[in-house]
């Protein structure tokens, strides 16, 4: 409600000096959801002091004088009306103004009834008639219907009911020319205002008991399912995971003592973020300067490391467009459609969206140095169930002229999942250093497999404590990409541990202030059993964020050490070979 009143241009209310006419203006002004223009009326304006003040107060507010039982003054309220809507029109009027004439069945006379009748039945018709150009100019101006193109609202009361005050009620209220009037508005559904005293908002819709205690029955067994289909939905998300039956206890001169009994989570120790000293192995291990050294420094099997995707499920082709607007160097990117995707094999369909990446190169030569930035980064909308899905969504982003041949721009198309868990549809990569965009260029592609960019490197420890069965994971360095163009930023490390396909824990790093090469040395430590240690994964997820905003997080890319029965990652295989000592290599930081 209140936001339909917010959308209002122009709202007329009658009858505004005092009561029930007073409290709406009042709430309008106050409650956060005014029109544009209040036009209170009021049959003696010098006498209206609360409403004097309003006005003084709010200059929204203005008051001009209608006696609603006279044609002539209602034709001149019209005119003035007129003239302060002008083009805009008038959206709503509020007919409020009326009279209450209290008589019963002995003291009731012609006269009496037809002043009530005149006031609180015929007059509302006159002014909604006078008016009524207005309303219609104001309709002319939008779509749908709504306060935020034209409305009448007719005031009433529950008195002019016969269904809710007949027999005794009738008895308590004998005043008869007052309800016979407000019966001529009255509809048994209708919606009207009983309180204005906390909010304009405050609407009641009237039932017979009957149907209320429908409406309660109904909503108590839609409760009953929905508790049920959430229990059956906490069962099947916990029986996917194996619960652990022994209890272990174990009792070390390596560190306290943990217990585990059905499910083993990692524990933080009072000592988890401690400043360590690698200065010596951080300098023998430690890459040169130069991009030439890179290479030698880095693991392979990080080199080697794509996305988890079968090549049997990516099929389908993306089209786009892409265009380089010199005069404002901006890029503008915009995704169309997509043909012929993978659908799921459980679901046979799919929710694809596509997630839009800018990856910078470093240097122009990337057989030298393969190092990326990620300059910008945007989501399409999502489309439920379409296998060709039309995108339509346009991105810019502002980007000099002699930066566009370093830029490649990667589409990756994904099905959406409520738990974050999106599939990979596919890929498709676009290098700008060879194509012409001095006006809309459309493309097509297949897409491919995804394969990860390079966005930095990262010096890592590992240390484990058979006796404590205690794993420290060492963030001793950081290297990261920075395009120039962007603001001052914060990078921290968040490490989560996960066995069994189960996340146990994440622990994260301090902030540092973003260089080059950004030094932690800081150690996190996980109490994992043996029975998680034989196969368990470490992933290293690297943020950056802006200290000036407080919702600028982003990822800037991952590092995935794996442990199973069939492989084993060579960092975890040195550190198992060199029990209790830390063991420290870098690795690629890939997203």
């Amino acid at each position: 409600m209140s936001r339909a009143f917010k959308n209002c241009s122009n709202l007329m209310v009658t009858g505004a000096s005092r009561g029930l006419g007073l409290q709406i203006v009042e709430s309008l002004v106050t409650g956060g959801f005014s029109p544009g223009k209040i036009i209170a009326t009021a049959r003696d304006p010098d006498g209206a002091k609360e409403l004097q003040r309003l006005a003084d107060e709010y200059q929204n507010i203005h008051i001009i004088k209608l006696d609603v039982i006279s044609q002539e003054s209602i034709e001149r309220a019209a005119s003035e009306v007129e003239q302060l809507v002008q083009e805009e029109g008038l959206n709503c009027l509020i007919n409020n103004a009326g009279i209450n004439v209290v008589a019963n069945l002995e003291t009731v006379t012609a006269d009496k009834m037809l002043e009530n009748f005149h006031t609180n039945s015929v007059a509302p018709l006159m002014i909604t008639k006078a008016m009524l150009p207005l309303l219609k100019r104001a309709a002319a101006k939008g779509t749908g219907m709504g306060i935020h193109r034209a409305a009448v609202i007719n005031m009433t009361s529950l008195l002019g009911s016969v269904e809710l005050y007949w027999g005794d009620r009738a008895n308590t209220f004998k005043w008869y020319p007052y309800r016979t009037s407000k019966s001529c508005t009255w509809k048994t559904d209708m919606v009207f205002f009983p309180t204005l005293i906390l909010s304009f908002g405050e609407i009641q819709l009237l039932f017979s008991e009957e149907v209320e205690y429908s409406i309660l029955s109904i909503s108590a067994v839609l409760f009953l399912i929905a508790f049920c289909l959430l229990t059956w939905l906490i069962y099947r998300y916990c029986a996917r995971f194996p619960v652990l039956q022994t209890a272990v206890n174990i009792l070390s001169a390596d560190g306290p003592s943990a217990k585990s009994g059905g499910f083993q989570y990692a524990t933080q120790t009072q000592n988890s973020k401690t400043e360590v000293h690698y200065e010596e192995l951080s300098h023998r291990v430690s890459p040169g300067t130069s991009c030439t050294n890179l290479g030698s420094s880095l693991d392979q099997d990080s080199m080697a490391a794509i996305l988890d995707v079968e090549e049997d499920h990516i099929q389908g082709s993306l089209r786009f467009s892409l265009f380089y607007d010199q005069l404002q160097s901006r890029l503008v990117v915009t995704v169309l459609d997509a043909q012929d995707l993978a659908v799921r094999d459980f679901s046979h369909s799919v929710d694809p969206f596509v997630w839009v990446r800018l990856i910078w190169a470093e240097s122009e030569d990337e057989e030298q140095c393969p190092l990326h930035s990620v300059l910008d980064e945007w989501q399409t909308r999502l489309v439920k169930k379409s296998s060709c899905p039309v995108f339509g969504d346009q991105f810019s982003c502002s980007l000099a002229e002699e930066e566009v041949s370093r830029v490649t721009v990667r589409f990756e198309v994904r099905d959406f999942d409520k738990y974050s868990r999106h599939g990979i549809l596919g890929e498709a990569r676009v290098p700008l250093n060879s194509l012409k965009m001095s006006y809309p260029l459309e493309l097509r592609q297949d897409l491919q497999v995804p394969k990860k960019d390079m966005v930095g490197e990262a010096l890592l420890s590992l240390k484990y404590l058979p006796t404590s069965q205690r794993l420290e994971v060492g963030v001793l360095k950081i290297r990261t990409v920075c395009h120039s163009n962007k603001t001052e930023r914060a990078i921290y490390a968040r490490i989560s541990i996960i066995c069994n396909q189960c996340k146990l824990r994440h622990q994260r790093t301090t902030q540092k202030m973003c260089w080059e090469v950004t030094v932690f040395n800081e150690v996190l430590t996980f109490v994992l059993p043996d029975q998680h240690i034989r196969e368990c994964s470490i992933i290293v997820s690297v943020f950056e964020l802006q200290p000036s905003k407080k919702s600028s997080k982003r990822l800037i890319g991952n590092i995935h050490l794996k442990k199973d029965k069939s492989s084993e990652n060579e960092h975890w295989k040195l550190m198992m070979q060199s029990l209790r000592q830390p063991i420290a290599k870098w690795h690629l930081i890939l997203i």
